[in-house]
């Protein structure tokens, strides 16, 4: 797991909405959820 700054930045170009407020285990979480989101659609 990186530093909160690092997965916030992620978060920002997964454009991940509400990742301001989301403490660190919430970032990886959304983070996770985005990346299969995409590959899911790139399978497509």
């Amino acid at each position: 797991m990186g530093s909160k700054r690092h997965l916030r930045d992620i978060a920002r170009r997964l454009d991940i909405s509400g990742r301001s407020t989301m403490n660190k285990s919430e970032l990886v979480a959304a983070i996770e959820r985005a990346n299969r989101q995409k590959t899911a659609a790139a399978r497509r």
